[in-house]
């Protein structure tokens, strides 16, 4: 991993963003204690960065910026430090052994199942150790156990795949990191997402069927009220002429009385 030069300035330059925002009165800032994380460095980094902040007459002091390499520190101190976050990146101490196994030719050795299962098998322990202890200590929620085994997983097959391709498809006869017994909450969500979706679907084919019913029942009672109407009219007219008729047999029972 290549080093900046200007890491120590842009990290104050976060510092102070992260200081205003965060600022709880207009006379002081609270920077964040500052820390560069560096997952794997090859090249020797030293423990601190330093950026000398000068105020003028006011002098300055210098703004020291601790540097962290990531693999070089056992995982039990990764948790104490509260970087459990950082677990799936465990995954790269594989790369280590497949870059010592596989350098570029024409030194080819032969590839170590041996050492590489060992290795798999004491990630593996420390990843679930890790991730069980911050789960008891409330530090990772059940879906965030769940997201760092699925991001664990992910990395090892982009791994396994890159050093594949280094070897110009050789496979690489190895075991996945974990077994396929367990259940990741990503997959959990996935399969009920799937499942949902075929029930819209369902439910959508369904609402369209349904749709034609109700459009056909809406056509037949247009129909009906069109002939309830013509009836209606129909009836009134009848009304009519039955008071017209009751009307002219009363005039002509009134002159034969008369009579």
């Amino acid at each position: 991993m290549a080093r900046n030069e200007l890491v120590a300035l842009r990290v104050f330059e976060y510092g102070f963003l992260y200081a205003m925002a965060s600022r709880d009165s207009p006379h002081s800032l609270r920077f964040p204690e500052a820390a560069v994380i560096y997952l794997n460095c090859k090249s020797s980094i030293p423990k601190k960065d330093v950026l000398h902040v000068s105020f003028g007459s006011q002098g300055g002091f210098d703004y020291q910026v601790k540097n962290f390499v990531y693999l070089n520190h056992s995982v039990k101190k990764l948790d104490h430090m509260g970087m459990a976050i950082l677990i799936p990146f465990q995954a790269l101490r594989l790369r280590r052994l497949l870059e010592r196994q596989y350098p570029k030719p024409p030194q080819r050795p032969a590839f170590s199942q041996e050492e590489f299962s060992r290795l798999q098998d004491e990630i593996r322990h420390d990843i679930i150790d890790s991730i069980e202890a911050n789960l008891q200590a409330g530090n990772l929620t059940p879906d965030d156990a769940g997201q760092l085994l699925d991001l664990t997983s992910l990395l090892y097959e982009h791994i396994q795949n890159h050093f594949c391709e280094k070897r110009k498809g050789e496979v690489i006869d190895v075991k996945p990191l974990f077994p396929g017994t367990i259940e990741l909450p990503n997959d959990k969500y996935r399969f009920q997402i799937a499942e949902l979706k075929e029930e819209i679907t369902r439910y959508a084919d369904e609402n369209a069927k349904y749709a034609d019913e109700i459009l056909r029942y809406a056509n037949e009672n247009a129909r009906y009220a069109n002939e309830n109407a013509r009836y209606a009219n129909e009836n009134a007219k009848y009304a009519n002429e039955n008071a017209m008729l009751k009307a002219r047999i009363a005039e002509l029972e009134a002159k034969q009385n008369n009579h």
